[in-house]
């Protein structure tokens, strides 16, 4: 089997869904693998006479128990690191003007049936004032609409919030290139008003997994955001970015500008020396920043059963729109 046909078949796993050639295509393009529809059928052929995928009744292709067995046999060793992968090529896709505040944002989503509808936007209205969020902005999309090349499936709506990879944008635009280390949970609780982070309870290396670490913590049920928010008390996603030390003041005047233009989330830009937060230790400087996943964690929590898509759609800025507007 070569790797376009591994790449199809880890595509189908990851979705969970059947998916057509044309959208197994937009999804191999986000991986910087560029097939045809036409290519992608071919493999599919092949991929469901070998019994590794089945066709459903409109079509679609769907990965089999088999499928499943053989993509972690061949790919999983090969593949660690394959998500820190995916906010590099964020970073570069991505045309967010920090100055002019637009651009393509890299965006987090989930996907939830329309009987949540008015819970779940109830959740997100709640969820607005929380301290830890990278913006309380939002973009919606329904059903059957393309949301940043992701159609949302009928009988569904999807809640789009802006990554903590916005940073990444942000400070590729200052020649700064960060790299993603660590992501974990991280204590947090309320002193005296105010939200403080404790330090990380559970960290998750980049290098060493297949899978965005923040999905892994929400699905896992390890997360307590909407406890946080609630009671101020609780484990919420952050992750940590390390880069030269030699630009720490440029990075700190970036996320100054970025603060003042209404992003949050950022808990400490350190030197290599700080011991802060029980991290292990480094010869980098570190950015540590709130999850963007935060914000859609709650739905998750809250038993919604929401598809998490982590950093695969890209939505313009101007679609996000105050939590108010939506009702």
């Amino acid at each position: 089997m070569n790797d376009s046909s591994i790449e199809i078949l880890s595509v189908l796993a990851e979705s969970g869904d059947a998916m057509s050639s044309k959208e197994i295509a937009r999804e191999l393009r986000i991986r910087g693998l560029s097939l045809e529809s036409r290519t992608v059928r071919y493999h599919l052929k092949k991929l469901e006479e070998a019994g590794l995928i089945e066709k459903t009744v409109n079509g679609k292709s769907r990965i089999t128990l088999k499928g499943i067995e053989e993509l972690r046999r061949r790919s999983v060793f090969e593949r660690l690191g394959e998500f820190s992968e995916r906010i590099e090529f964020n970073a570069y896709f991505c045309n967010f003007d920090l100055y002019k505040m637009k651009g393509v944002v890299p965006t987090n989503v989930a996907v939830i049936d329309k009987t949540h509808f008015d819970d779940a936007i109830e959740v997100v209205h709640q969820m607005q004032d929380f301290d830890l969020l990278i913006s309380n902005l939002v973009a919606l999309a329904d059903e059957g609409q393309n949301f940043g090349g992701l159609e949302v499936p009928p009988g569904s709506f999807a809640i789009g919030v802006i990554s903590n990879t916005i940073y990444d944008v942000i400070m590729r635009y200052a020649g700064i290139s960060l790299l993603p280390e660590f992501a974990g949970l991280l204590h947090c609780e309320r002193v005296r008003e105010k939200l403080q982070p404790f330090g990380f309870t559970e960290l998750i290396s980049y290098s060493g997994t297949t899978l965005s670490p923040g999905w892994l913590l929400v699905k896992s049920g390890l997360t307590s955001v909407y406890r946080c928010m609630k009671d101020g008390k609780g484990e919420v996603i952050a992750a940590v970015r390390s880069f030269s030390r030699h630009a720490i003041e440029i990075v700190r005047e970036e996320v100054q500008i970025a603060r003042n233009k209404g992003f949050g989330g950022v808990i400490e830009v350190s030197y290599p020396s700080s011991r802060k937060f029980s991290l292990p230790q480094g010869n980098r400087a570190r950015l540590i920043v709130l999850a963007g996943l935060n914000y859609l964690a709650p739905l998750h929590e809250l038993g919604f059963n929401p598809d998490l898509r982590i950093i695969e759609v890209f939505v313009e800025f101007s679609d996000f729109k105050p939590p108010g507007s939506i009702s």
